[in-house]
């Protein structure tokens, strides 16, 4: 859904609010961490982790990052379309046809197999220009990337090209949030072990970079040529093992309304499978959010919303379009009332994360799965 101005917000029961001076100020805290020179790529894929892309990423920009990273080529064809002009970089290898709408749109191509190399190289010919092309290495994560054994021949095969320019070497850390901290300085040294082989080797690379949020923040030697931060840009805390001494701040909030308030006795069954029973006689909230709008369904009998500065608990099976809670401990609730799914609400904070936890997810996922359907709201 387009994004509504501020003042239609009354217009709708449920809706997401984002606070974009809130990530600028988590862009500021995390590139204030960061050893300079060393630029900072702003991840902005999957909408922004849920926040909106072309809003975000206009932000971003004007904060001064010195390249926005997505996942997929779609997604740079989004900003893009945006009139988002900043330096791009595409994580997932292309096939022919992604390379030719990334370096149609002066997108750089990560490449990890002899196969993307063809491809983007007959991508450029196609189209009579040189692409920018990031190595990515696999030092630990297991999903993409070459051997580190093989990142020199590898490298020199993309430098025979004369369609690519290498303009990067990439990896990702799998356990740079979880402690003990031996297997990411492990992974920091192998990483710079590559970087050292391909300049012996004889390869000019302007830009090596491994940096996500958890790396940037507690791994300053993992910093080399640029940082990536993703999820510590949405005021998240890539898990709950790092300690929280980043004053970081939460951008989104998912808010709805109380649509219907009624009385139940005590034994009354609620929502599919009756999975909840009143112990007690019972105040129930009706709130239209499900499962469709990205509350996680698992989330049934475990989490609690904000309604008038007070934790409800959620009661019964999420369906797909509504939930209930009960209030029977939050005197004057009634038709109309503002409900914090995650959020702030006034000066309380219920982290998006700690609702993930809750439900047995993490809070990347939160924000990331909220529905189309709900409208975002942008302020700052």
């Amino acid at each position: 859904m387009s994004n509504p101005d501020l003042q239609e917000r009354d217009a709708y029961l449920s809706w997401v609010e984002v606070d974009i001076d809130s990530i600028r100020h988590n862009f500021r805290i995390l590139k204030a961490l960061t050893r300079q020179p060393t630029h900072v790529f702003a991840v902005v894929k999957a909408d922004a982790y849920g926040h909106g892309d072309i809003p975000v990423a206009r932000a971003m920009v004007r904060e001064g990052a010195d390249r926005l990273c997505v996942a997929r080529v779609e997604e740079a064809v989004a900003l893009r379309r945006g009139g988002i002009a900043a330096p791009l970089l595409v994580f997932a290898p292309p096939m022919e046809s992604q390379a030719r709408l990334a370096i149609g749109l002066e997108a750089a191509v990560t490449v990890c197999h002899g196969t993307h190399i063809e491809a983007v190289a007959a991508a450029a010919r196609a189209l009579d220009r040189q692409a920018s092309v990031h190595i990515k290495v696999d030092i630990g994560m297991g999903r993409l990337g070459v051997a580190p054994q093989d990142a020199l021949e590898f490298a020199r095969a993309v430098a025979r090209q004369p369609e690519l320019r290498l303009d990067g070497v990439m990896s990702h850390f799998p356990c740079a949030d979880t402690k003990p901290r031996v297997t990411t300085l492990q992974e920091i040294s192998l990483f710079a072990g590559i970087r050292e082989t391909l300049v012996s080797g004889g390869l000019s690379v302007p830009c090596y970079h491994c940096a996500n949020s958890a790396a940037l923040i507690d791994f300053p030697e993992s910093h080399f040529d640029a940082v990536r931060p993703g999820i510590s840009l949405y005021g998240q805390y890539p898990s709950s093992e790092m300690e929280r001494r980043v004053p970081l701040v939460a951008a989104m909030s998912l808010k709805s309304t109380v649509v219907l308030v009624k009385d139940v006795p005590a034994g009354q069954g609620l929502s599919y499978g009756h999975a909840f029973v009143t112990r007690r006689p019972s105040r129930i909230a009706t709130v239209p959010l499900g499962y469709a709008d990205g509350y996680p369904r698992h989330a049934s009998n475990l989490t609690r919303m904000l309604l008038r500065g007070q934790l409800a608990p959620l009661v019964g099976r999420v369906c797909m379009d509504l939930v209930l809670l009960d209030v029977t401990d939050i005197p004057g609730v009634g038709i109309g009332d503002g409900v914090t799914a995650f959020g702030t609400d006034g000066t309380r904070l219920l982290a998006a994360d700690a609702i993930a936890a809750a439900a047995g997810t993490i809070g990347y996922e939160m924000t990331t799965r909220i529905g189309k359907r709900l409208p975002r709201f942008y302020s700052g």
